[in-house]
């Protein structure tokens, strides 16, 4: 093996490793010493390297989702604060609480039972021919009345 090779070896598995963990292109390519076009130009030529991509990205948006779930479920430790401060307990150390995201709750129903808890609400963005002609009429009343026609 030539030490392109090898580099380019090594360089692979960083980028892979670091996408894996960030899903973020420029910074996998960062980690790795070599540029996003060439990475880009090399997954359009080389099929496993493709997919082996693919599998990174996949694991990095798993790790969120899992995430998300921990923080929706299990809450977020915080400092308990006031308009006066921090809050302290009777040994004066300070009070922690959970904080949950109900709106990552909502999103992660949204997303694993959409028949149940999608947005209901729709617009119709349909003019009807009647409703198109008042409008025409009504433009062409201000236009005659400000002298343009």
């Amino acid at each position: 093996m030539s030490v392109t090779e090898d580099r380019m070896d090594r360089a692979t598995r960083v980028f892979l490793d670091t996408l894996e963990k960030c899903g973020n292109i420029s910074l996998a390519s960062k980690a790795a010493g070599v540029s996003r076009p060439g990475m880009y130009a090399r997954r359009e030529r080389d099929p496993d390297f493709a997919q082996a991509w693919d599998e990174a990205i996949t694991t990095a948006v798993e790790s969120l989702e899992a995430e998300a779930w921990r923080r929706a479920r299990d809450g977020v430790p915080e400092y308990l604060v006031t308009g006066k401060g921090l809050v302290l307990d009777k040994n004066g150390e300070p009070v922690m609480q959970n904080r949950y995201s109900d709106s990552l709750l909502t999103t992660l129903l949204k997303a694993h039972k959409p028949e149940r808890y999608k947005d209901r609400s729709t617009v119709d963005m349909n003019v009807t021919g009647s409703l198109a002609k008042r409008l025409d009429e009504a433009r062409k009343r201000v236009r005659s009345q400000s002298g343009k026609e």
